[in-house]
């Protein structure tokens, strides 16, 4: 005897929910900078944000919002960590502001990071450098206002 097919729905849906709950929320990425958090104006700085392997696309945010960049060139740092950099050539007055970093694993985008402040040291020489955007080490990924994109 067969069982009947709505107790297998119920068991196949039942199996499901544990199986989700068990995964829970995803992991909050870690957020640095190189060669620190503190740069002289005109140098380039590395914003690196890390995450649980099998990440598809990390995001980095300006604290409004209003800016991000999105790289799929994710790197694996070890055997349970995966990695971007994204890089901002010269750091100016116009992009020393606070950065976080969400990441989208299968159709899911995680929690943002911490902050990261980026501060700007004036140099003797009062170089001026012109404003720019952070840009991905994957090649030119620019800033979008209002993508579309489903994070949360």
């Amino acid at each position: 005897m067969s069982p009947h097919p709505t107790a297998l729905l119920g068991l196949v849906l039942c199996l499901a929910q544990t199986i989700h709950t068990q995964e829970g929320p995803l992991p909050r990425p870690s957020i640095s900078a190189e060669p620190g958090t503190v740069i002289h104006l005109g140098r380039p700085v590395t914003i690196v944000c890390r995450g649980p392997v099998g990440v598809h696309t990390f995001r980095l945010e300006r604290e409004d919002r209003s800016k991000f960049n999105d790289t799929k060139d994710v790197s694996q740092a070890s055997p349970s960590e995966s990695k971007a950099r994204f890089r901002i050539d010269l750091l100016s007055e116009g992009n020393t502001r606070r950065y976080r970093c969400l990441y989208r694993k299968s159709t899911e985008w995680s929690q943002r990071s911490d902050y990261l402040d980026l501060v700007v040291k004036e140099t003797s020489g009062g170089m001026d450098s012109p404003v720019t955007e952070p840009d991905s080490s994957a090649g030119t990924v620019t800033g979008t206002e209002g993508s579309g994109c489903d994070a949360p």
